[in-house]
């Protein structure tokens, strides 16, 4: 499901920082019950655990990393805290979490955990109507302010949606409850400063820059994570490599060249990174050229391959002069069909956009880090196979 109008940024940050904190926030995934290759747009991040000055505390959930298209993480809202399994998103900027005022026939929010603003003594009234557009589906509500509790920390006055109609179809199948947005700020709602700039002008984190580490180990269970307000070398090996943001208002860069062997496939085009997608995004015309080089046939609208993946290539990103392989055990997805008979699929999509998307498939094999201050990326190859201390 391609994003149509949900990568949101921020705004200028101009802030001294002056405490010495980091925050640990653990990702918890969710196995994909479908097996498909629907590359949902809503794959979920979340956030929770804890930070002292010196300290990191993490809390997880488990992940099973054979078909997860869901990352979340655990966050509270409100006074007494009212927790919620969110996606943290860093393909958008606004935060919203289900109301308790949503309509009885609306499964979607009533399968889902609600907030409900009577029971807090820190929410404050905004009363604006919003409207968020998916590729799948739209979020409908009226906007509050309240304290978002995360991480052994707490943003007050964060604005944030109440949602109080959500597109069945995507959001009534998934675990998260809500989105909060890790995007820059500029295209958040008018008149509201989103999580990530909040926190920053707050001086809350050392640094205004966060780090996310996926896990897509076979058999696993842990999801991964996000550091706000530094890196974390140990998840990463050799040197991160920067590239300037070339879009201010998304987490967006230049790929110089996308190739498969001696066949190039795409030239001078902007990619998003983004954890609220599972798969690998990319411009129809791409996406045709893309499979014809991994010699691929297209049934049932899926997109299969051989599943003999030492034949398959290495698909070549070109990125500020260093180039980020992914291999057929990035983008190959076994399926069982009837019958019990095993085929492969890959794990991109067509979009009815100039750029790409970066998502699940990517960011497990890339340590990213997205670097406010500076308007960067950062990436790095993510050490494979660790295990997430206590």
């Amino acid at each position: 499901m391609a994003r149509v109008l949900f990568c949101l940024l921020f705004v200028g940050l101009a802030v001294t920082f002056a405490s010495n904190r980091r925050l640990r926030i653990s990702l918890h995934a969710r196995e994909n019950p479908m097996g498909s290759q629907l590359s949902q747009r809503f794959l979920s991040i979340s956030t929770n655990t804890s930070s002292s000055n010196s300290t990191d505390r993490r809390i997880r959930l488990p992940l099973r990393n054979r078909n997860n298209v869901e990352y979340f993480g655990i966050v509270s809202m409100g006074t007494p805290k009212q927790m919620f399994k969110v996606m943290l998103d860093t393909g958008s900027s606004n935060t919203w979490l289900p109301s308790s005022n949503c309509a009885r026939n609306n499964w979607a929010c009533q399968n889902h955990r609600r907030y409900n603003a009577s029971r807090s003594s820190t929410h404050v009234q905004d009363g604006r109507n919003f409207t968020l557009f998916y590729g799948a589906g739209s979020v409908i509500g009226y906007l509050s302010k309240d304290t978002l509790h995360f991480g052994g920390t707490q943003l007050p006055n964060l604005t944030f949606g109440e949602a109080m109609f959500q597109y069945q179809e995507v959001f009534d199948s998934v675990i998260f409850d809500g989105i909060v947005g890790l995007g820059l700020g500029e295209r958040a709602w008018a008149n509201s400063t989103p999580f990530l700039e909040l926190l920053c002008a707050q001086q809350l984190v050392e640094e205004c820059v966060f780090s996310v580490y996926l896990r897509r180990v076979p058999g696993s269970m842990r999801g991964g994570e996000i550091m706000i307000g530094g890196i974390d070398k140990s998840r990463h090996s050799g040197s991160l490599h920067y590239v300037p943001i070339t879009e201010y208002g998304y987490w967006k860069f230049e790929i110089s060249k996308v190739s498969v062997g001696m066949e190039n496939i795409d030239m001078a085009v902007s990619a998003i990174l983004d954890t609220g997608t599972s798969n690998i995004l990319l411009p129809e015309q791409s996406f045709d050229k893309l499979h014809k080089a991994l010699g691929a046939t297209t049934d049932y609208d899926l997109t299969f391959v051989t599943c003999e993946l030492d034949v398959l290539p290495n698909i070549k990103l070109l990125i500020a002069g260093r180039t980020f392989p992914i291999t057929p055990r990035d983008y190959v997805k076994e399926v069982l069909l009837e019958d019990n008979i095993k085929v492969c699929i890959t794990r991109f999509s067509p979009i009815n956009l100039s750029f790409w998307i970066l998502g699940d498939v990517f960011l497990g094999r890339y340590y990213t880090v997205y670097d406010a201050t500076e308007k960067r990326i950062g990436l790095a190859r993510a050490v494979p196979d660790v295990a997430i201390a206590a």
